[in-house]
């Protein structure tokens, strides 16, 4: 209560120093004392046969990691008040991003339990995913009408750090899996990300104003998106079928699904009559190239199992 009441000491208030100042070494004194207690909780819990101890040592341990991001969290926002409110929310968003991704580098020796883990990972990939929809779908205009620079723009960047790490290291190590549900969020996540990543990149590039913006937009949304759906969709099929996860498989041909919905309900309709007939034939062509490939590349999948298991076999 006492730390709350100091960290309301940050409003109304625009001359505090960096670091030195009165609510901040207040949470400093806060945050060393959570360390001792999270160090000393660690210990006694091995020596505590209390079966019902453990839901109290979870919510303590949980308060104990929120009031240190709280405390972190409302540092960095005063120091950059004086900003736009689309920079602010970028930051803050990045910074959770990384405060969760801390946590899971250090699980094991913080003895963060695999369902806390889990929410983790999900909170990693849902606010990575809110940041690039949302946030940084507000900066793209601030960046045209100069509220920003183009190079506050490449900060948001980071947030790939620890999407690519949690999403190929922390994971397949993790009991994230067990659960299908699981690989749909990932997938989401992933597609969301590299969509709207793409997207503001183009959009920043080859715009110079608000308006221009809309078409950069409508012209990226139109020509490059199912391209890169279809990329995406291959990558899950194959994925799928190498490592024989069945999820990958129906998530790539849901996206397939939606990219052929998208691209003949609405697209083809944007363009010419002469683009609109060529959009069809194409299609057809890849329609049927694709179920090709897909007979193709499931019987050299099978029989590259097939091999490895006679291979294994004969040693044996």
């Amino acid at each position: 209560m006492a730390q709350i009441v100091t960290w309301t000491e940050y409003i109304g208030t625009n001359d505090f120093a960096i670091i030195f100042n009165p609510p901040f070494i207040t949470s400093s004194f806060t945050i060393a004392s959570i360390i001792g207690n999270l160090y000393l909780l660690r210990n006694t819990k091995q020596e505590s046969e209390e079966k019902n101890a453990g839901f109290f040592e979870d919510i303590i341990t949980v308060v104990s990691y929120g009031v240190i991001y709280i405390a972190f969290l409302l540092e960095i926002t005063y120091h950059i008040s004086d900003m736009s409110w689309e920079a602010i929310t970028s930051i803050g968003i990045l910074f959770t991003i990384y405060y969760i991704f801390i946590l899971l580098i250090f699980r094991r020796p913080l003895n963060i339990k695999s369902n806390i883990q889990n929410a983790l990972i999900y909170l990693v990939f849902i606010l990575a995913a809110l940041n690039l929809a949302a946030s940084v779908s507000s900066l793209v205009p601030a960046i045209l009408t100069k509220k920003l620079q183009v190079s506050f723009y490449l900060l948001h960047l980071l947030q790939w750090i620890p999407f690519i790490y949690v999403y190929f290291r922390i994971v397949p190590s993790s009991e994230f899996h067990k659960r299908q549900i699981s690989y749909w969020i990932m997938s989401l996540a992933l597609i969301i990300c590299i969509s709207y990543e793409l997207h503001h990149s183009y959009v920043v590039m080859v715009s110079h104003d608000i308006p221009q913006s809309y078409d950069a937009g409508e012209h990226f949304n139109i020509l490059y998106l199912p391209v890169i759906w279809t990329i995406l969709a291959s990558i899950f099929i194959y994925t799928g079928l190498k490592k024989d996860i069945q999820e990958y498989n129906k998530i790539g041909f849901a996206l397939v699904g939606l990219m052929v919905l998208k691209l003949y309900g609405y697209d083809v309709w944007q363009m010419d009559n002469i683009s609109r007939i060529s959009a069809f034939i194409a299609l057809g062509i890849i329609l049927l190239l694709s179920s090709f490939a897909f007979q193709r590349l499931k019987n050299i999948i099978r029989n590259m199992v097939d091999k490895k298991e006679k291979t294994e076999e004969s040693t044996d």
